[in-house]
C-alpha cells in the first residue's frame, strides 16, 4: 500500500482507544485516513487520542475522539454526525467495540449478562451499520463509490471453547448481519465484510496469559504461524485493505486474520 492510499477517507472505529481497535486506528491514520475513535470512557479516550497522534505520526487535526455507548441509538446517530461535521463525510465504519461476557457455563449464565453480550455485540453492530449506511446513501451511493463497513468476529466461533456461549452466538450473528447487508447494499457501492481475529497481543491478553500461563501455552499451540497477532500490523493492514480500492470486488465475506487458529 502506498503511504497515503487512504488519504481523504473518513473512518469511525468503535472501541478504538485500546487493543485491536487502537492498532487499526493507528495504521489507518498512517495511511492518511481521518479517523474517529470511540469508547465509553471519556478519560481514557482523550488520553488515547494523544497516543494515536504519536503512534501514527499524523497531524492532530486528522483524528478525533467521541464518547459513546454503542448500544444507544442516539449515540450512534450522533457519532456519525460528529464524523461528518468534523471531517466532511463518512467512508467507512469498523464496528469493533465488544463485550465478551462473564464466562459462565450456559445454564449458569444470568439473563442480564447474556443480554449485555447480545446488546453490545449484535445490537451495537447493527446500529453502527444502520447509521453508517444511512449516511452513505445521503452522500450519494452507487456502484463504484466503495464505502466500507467492517464488522468483527472471533476465532472462538470456529475453535469452540467452554464458557463462551453468548459470545460465540453473538459473533456468528455478526457474520450473518454482514452477509445480509452485503446483499442488500452491494449495488449501491457499499461493501460489508467481517474480520475474524485470533488471539492478539493486547494488554488484556498479556494480563490473562501472565496470570494463567497454561492458557498462553494452549493458545500459542493453535496459532500455526508461531505467534499471536500484532494489533497494528495484522489487524490494521487487514482493515486498510478492506477500506481501500484494492478490495473493491470483496463483499459479504469473513476474512480470517487468525494465524491459522481456525485450521
Amino acid at each position: 500500500m502506498s503511504d497515503k492510499e487512504l488519504d481523504g477517507k473518513v473512518v469511525i472505529i468503535t472501541g478504538g482507544t485500546m487493543g485491536i481497535g487502537f492498532g487499526m486506528a493507528t495504521r489507518l491514520a498512517r495511511y492518511g485516513a481521518r479517523v474517529v475513535i470511540t469508547s465509553r470512557n471519556a478519560d481514557s479516550g482523550e488520553a488515547a487520542l494523544g497516543r494515536l497522534v504519536e503512534a501514527a505520526g499524523c497531524d492532530a487535526a486528522c483524528v478525533a475522539y467521541r464518547q459513546m455507548d454503542i448500544c444507544s441509538e442516539a449515540d450512534n446517530a450522533a457519532t456519525v454526525k460528529f464524523a461528518v461535521d468534523t471531517f466532511g463525510r463518512l467512508d467507512a465504519i469498523i464496528n469493533n467495540a465488544v463485550f465478551p461476557g462473564d464466562f459462565q457455563l450456559l445454564a449458569d449464565e444470568s439473563l442480564d449478562s447474556f443480554q449485555q453480550v447480545v446488546n453490545t455485540n449484535i445490537t451495537g453492530t447493527y446500529l453502527g451499520m444502520r447509521f453508517a449506511i444511512q449516511q452513505f446513501l445521503a452522500q450519494g451511493a452507487s456502484t463504484g463509490d466503495n464505502y466500507s463497513i467492517i464488522n468483527i468476529s472471533s476465532g472462538a466461533t470456529r475453535d469452540i471453547a467452554m464458557r463462551m456461549a453468548p459470545y460465540i452466538a453473538s459473533k456468528r450473528a455478526v457474520e450473518g448481519l454482514t452477509e445480509a447487508a452485503a446483499l442488500e447494499y452491494g449495488r449501491q457501492g457499499i461493501r460489508v465484510n467481517t474480520l475474524l481475529f485470533g488471539v492478539f497481543e493486547t494488554e488484556k491478553a498479556k494480563q490473562m496469559h501472565a496470570a494463567m500461563p497454561e492458557i498462553e501455552e494452549k493458545n500459542a499451540a493453535k496459532h500455526h504461524v508461531g505467534r499471536f497477532g500484532d494489533c497494528e500490523h495484522d489487524a490494521g493492514e487487514a482493515a486498510a485493505y478492506l477500506i481501500s480500492e484494492r478490495s473493491a470486488f470483496v463483499t459479504g465475506t469473513t476474512l480470517f486474520i487468525d494465524g491459522g487458529m481456525c485450521l
